[in-house]
């Protein structure tokens, strides 16, 4: 049976997209850094689907724990979903802001290379970013620029596993309902459900679509934002 590793199993996108992928006969693999919570996910995934559902403990900003993972789990499987994003006073908390959004994600897929691409298994690797990275932002400069590193980093690995067998996909979230974002005053009416996201995190897999924008209308408010002169972002915000 083909399989999904999920890091950042404990994100409400991990597990939205662990149980779309289980529906469709994928054994899950959560990782993330609460025990606890995975054990209910796991269970609920397993009682919900005919599926093995694997957890195992991991903290990504710890690397040496990155390395125990590969030593414990050797055999490839056919998908990895990097899940991880941290939003929370910047000026406080701007390192590990940077690291859970860019550099610890970046240190696992290499390694995941480095460990699993001789099994010829590893067919596809999705990695969450956002919206916000495809424009530096006032109001999170720290955590836009982050995402935009990550999002970076993913198109130029699809370009250089272009001849390989494994596909890269970016995923650009706009507005979605999670813990991570529960503290912010986001609109309601272009705020969606993560249930939403995991099931056309699927849709573009099974597409080997490069890119996804979910919803798919921020392909649009993105293209639109990125083409406004920053002259005008100046004046619109500076302070009065």
């Amino acid at each position: 049976m083909s399989s999904i590793l999920i890091i950042g199993g404990n994100s409400d996108i991990g597990f939205a997209t662990a149980k779309v992928f289980a529906k469709n006969e994928y054994d899950i693999h959560l990782a993330s850094r609460n025990i606890d919570q995975l054990n209910i996910k796991k269970n609920e995934i397993e009682s919900l689907f005919k599926v093995k559902c694997k957890i195992t403990c991991l903290d990504l900003l710890q690397d040496e724990q990155i390395n125990f993972f590969f030593e414990k789990n050797i055999e490839a499987p056919d998908v990895i979903l990097i899940t991880c994003g941290f939003v929370q006073e910047e000026e406080k908390n701007f390192e590990k802001i940077v690291c859970v959004n860019y550099l610890s994600p970046l240190k696992f897929i290499e390694k995941s290379l480095e460990i699993y691409k001789s099994q010829k298994k590893l067919k596809t690797i999705i990695g969450i970013s956002s919206v916000a990275g495809d424009r530096g932002k006032k109001k999170n400069v720290i955590y836009s620029s982050s995402k935009s590193g990550f999002s970076n980093y993913l198109d130029g690995l699809r370009q250089r596993l272009y001849a390989t067998d494994i596909h890269v996909i970016t995923v650009k979230p706009g507005w979605i309902a999670t813990k991570m974002t529960k503290n912010l005053n986001l609109p309601k009416f272009m705020t969606t459900n993560v249930d939403f996201v995991g099931k056309k995190i699927f849709k573009s897999f099974k597409a080997k679509k490069n890119t996804l924008y979910v919803p798919g209308y921020w392909s649009i408010i993105m293209f639109i934002y990125k083409m406004v002169p920053e002259v005008l972002f100046k004046i619109f915000f500076r302070k009065k």
